[in-house]
């Protein structure tokens, strides 16, 4: 079963992000700052991650990076309330695998994470 970290300062939008990639067949761990992000993507090497931009220890983009210097092929999702297009061409250039604006609609996440996984077979 595929694993994916959830990172989110909001326990209420970690919560929500659980029930929906539970839902979709794929089980969760979870981390509530970019810093925790980084140390659980060493030690639990989730298949993928959906990550906040605004978190007060780092920000989601140098999770992103901290975390793809330690593995080239992590497979990211930016999940932020900040959808403007600076910030997606910024997920871009990090090397982040999609963006999706919250609230998170729950079908275009599972397609997002089936897209990122059927493309790492």
């Amino acid at each position: 079963m595929k694993k994916v970290l959830i990172v989110d300062d909001a326990l209420f939008s970690r919560n929500i992000m659980k029930q929906m990639i539970v839902a979709g067949g794929y089980q969760t761990i979870e981390a509530g700052s970019g810093t925790e992000a980084v140390e659980l993507f060493k030690t639990e090497k989730p298949d993928a991650a959906t990550m906040d931009l605004l978190m007060p220890d780092m920000d989601g983009m140098d999770a992103v990076r901290k975390i793809l210097e330690t593995d080239p092929g992590a497979k990211i999702i930016i999940c932020s309330t900040d959808k403007q297009k600076f910030r997606q061409d910024e997920a871009r250039e990090v090397g982040a695998a999609g963006f999706i604006a919250k609230p998170v609609d729950p079908e275009k996440l599972l397609e997002t994470l089936k897209s990122i996984f059927d493309d790492s077979l």
